[in-house]
């Protein structure tokens, strides 16, 4: 549980050395790992039934690394850029980079020609990694660049044989040893530019290896999680198989319900991890075709709020044997900050182990009590890595005694739990007040007529510009004929809301939300959407 400590005002969570040595290389970690049951499998690929073992793993990790450094001169520090998607090499590639010391930085597949000049013009890597069907927007990206590095199409049976084919000096080798582990990059992320660009985020050797208080749990559990390695949330899925000895089904087909469905039962997924909007269009699925979830014993779910409406659903399909866990994180600090065990109400759950919070308020940084909003602020025991090549806003994002601003607002109760109530950057500010959209999401979603919501502002057309809340809702199914009742809704939430809080923006449904290649909510185009129908909504005289 979390402990509160009154002189300092902060929360902890339990010590707990970390069984792996955080002063090692996640190479070094990884190899020595994969030796210990080289005959378990660890990876299946639902697209082409390809099995790689432990043995087989590591073995295809070391060529790679070999490979790269003598046909590439990929060294320590030099920066590769993987813009794939979940193709049964992208481990082994990735591992194999690790072990040079050369830091990855991980793109979606699906990302436009927009996102990779923004995003790999802050990195500037020397190798991409790409698949066929984005080589061409990788390629021109570079151009636009004027950045000459090497572009190599991983799902070209080719580069498959360069990669993976047996390499000199494979047999005795041994992990370099790279330095200061919590100074040393190994992976690079992007925060989640839901609300504005995103920024690369480092992520040192020790933040990817002391989260993990386990190792080589000789069970049968069989993980799936369809996010690509552009999200922290999949990477540690990757990095919980790995040292848990666990299997993973990896595919590089996008995420819809029935397909989720077909996986999870195939190959009885026990694990799976999910953001809420994903997992409530799976709740979706699995009642209107009266499928239960049999084989599941967790669902992770984070990167948003989870509505408590969704989560009881979700429950009922898990029954006796399964159920949700909601983790609270961000990719700046390295991990999970809490994580909900034992399904407290609209609960984040407790501190994981190592990990320090503290609640200070807005206006002044004063540290809080229990029961007191403000500010969440977390400190590891590996301190964050910065963002990459951008001196200022990693001081921005930190205190001067280390602690990461997360830019969350949410409490602590006298118990210990962590309560996430808004983001501030997410706020909303009518005329002085302050406006928590998740507060009004979670009300919506309470309807029986809406699947999903998100609120966002727009602004008053007069000033002073006060933001409006509007309201973007997905329907059930067996509802899609509420077309044009958005007045009705509109009503009946604002009936139960305090006159500063109603949807004052309006209420529209849309066919489906906008969302980030992850699935979460994108809140950056949710308001674009929003003004766009408003601006409708006026032209066409129905205000």
């Amino acid at each position: 549980m979390s402990h509160f400590d009154q002189t300092t005002r902060t929360w902890n969570g339990p010590r707990q050395p970390p069984i792996i040595n955080p002063a090692a290389s996640v190479g070094q970690v990884i190899v020595n790992v994969l030796e210990r049951t080289p005959e378990k499998v660890f990876q299946i690929c639902a697209d082409t039934g390809e099995t790689i073992t432990c043995s087989q793993l590591r073995t295809r990790t070391i060529r790679a690394a070999l490979y790269l450094n003598k046909r590439c001169n990929l060294s320590k520090g030099d920066m590769v850029c993987m813009v794939v998607n979940n193709c049964s090499s992208v481990p082994s590639v990735l591992f194999g980079c690790f072990l040079l010391g050369a830091p990855v930085h991980t793109l979606d597949p699906s990302f436009e020609q927009s996102d990779l000049v923004n995003l790999m013009g802050i990195t500037k890597p020397q190798l991409i990694f790409c698949n066929r069907h984005n080589v061409e927007t990788v390629r021109q990206s570079l151009k636009q660049l004027a950045l000459t590095a090497r572009v190599m199409v991983l799902d070209d049976p080719e580069t498959e044989k360069l990669l993976f084919d047996p390499a000199e000096g494979e047999k005795g080798y041994r992990p370099p040893y790279l330095g200061d582990s919590d100074k040393t990059v190994a992976l690079i992320v992007c925060s989640s530019g839901t609300t504005s660009l995103p920024k690369a985020v480092c992520l040192s050797h020790a933040q990817l290896i002391a989260p993990y208080p386990w190792l080589i749990n000789l069970g049968i559990d069989t993980l799936l999680c369809f996010s690509s390695l552009y999200w922290v949330s999949s990477f540690q899925m990757l990095m919980t198989t790995l040292l848990n000895g666990h299997k993973r089904i990896t595919t590089a087909k996008p995420f819809s319900p029935a397909y989720a469905f077909e996986l999870i039962t195939k190959f009885q997924v026990t694990h799976v991890f999910t953001p809420p909007p994903m997992l409530a269009e799976l709740v979706e699925y699995c009642e209107s075709k009266g499928f239960r979830l049999s084989s599941l014993r967790i669902i992770g779910c984070g990167g948003s709020c989870l509505p408590e409406t969704v989560r009881r659903r979700a429950n009922a399909l898990l029954q006796p044997n399964g159920k949700v866990y909601l983790g609270y994180g961000m990719s700046e600090t390295g991990g999970t900050v809490s994580i909900d065990l034992f399904g407290k109400p609209n609960s984040a759950g407790v501190l994981v182990a190592n990990v320090t919070v503290r609640i200070a308020a807005e206006a002044t940084g004063d540290l809080l009590e229990p029961e007191q909003e403000g500010e969440i602020q977390v400190r590891n025991d590996h301190p964050f890595a910065g963002y990459y090549d951008n001196e200022r806003e990693t001081q921005a994002l930190l205190t001067t005694d280390g602690f990461i601003k997360t830019g969350d607002i949410g409490f602590f109760d006298k118990t210990g739990f962590l309560y996430i109530t808004d983001r501030s950057k997410e706020m909303l500010r009518y005329r002085g007040f302050q406006i928590a959209p998740a507060q009004l999401e979670a009300l919506l979603v309470e309807l029986p007529e809406v699947s999903q919501a998100v609120v966002v502002g727009i602004p008053h057309p007069e000033p002073p510009h006060v933001d409006l809340a509007t309201a973007l809702v997905e329907v059930r199914g067996h509802h899609q004929d509420l077309r044009g009742e958005e007045q009705r809704l509109l009503t009946l939430v604002n009936e139960q809301l305090p006159d500063y809080k109603r949807l004052r923006g309006g209420l529209f449904f849309v066919d489906s939300l906008p969302r980030t290649a992850s699935g979460k909510i994108n809140r950056r185009e949710a308001k674009r959407l929003a003004l766009e129908l408003s601006q409708l909504t006026i032209d066409s005289g129905l205000t």
